[in-house]
């Protein structure tokens, strides 16, 4: 790299496993869009990283009909809600 060329931020793992808790908080997301959404190259690793520091994130298959009418079954990452998120979703409303 010269001198002139700016430097781009480094996307490392501690940010990618905060765009991962972050989208998960807005709704389930699969594999696929958890990789294009937080730019998490590995989200499966993450996701693991995750639970293993306490979040709780459920795995459910489900179909995924590509654009040729052939279908996969796909992990569908769900994040639970604690006691502490849901008591401050009550307050809210």
């Amino acid at each position: 790299m010269d001198a002139q060329s700016p430097q781009r931020p480094y996307n490392g793992i501690a940010g990618q496993r905060a765009a991962i808790l972050a989208r998960l908080g807005k709704g389930p997301a699969t594999g696929a869009q958890l990789q294009a959404e937080c730019l998490a190259p590995d989200p499966t690793a993450r996701i693991s990283e995750l639970r293993k520091a306490g979040h709780q994130i459920d795995t459910h298959m489900v179909d995924h009909v590509n654009p040729d009418g052939t279908v996969n079954r796909v992990g569908l990452y769900v994040l639970r809600a604690t006691d502490t998120q849901q008591a401050e979703l009550d307050l809210n409303t």
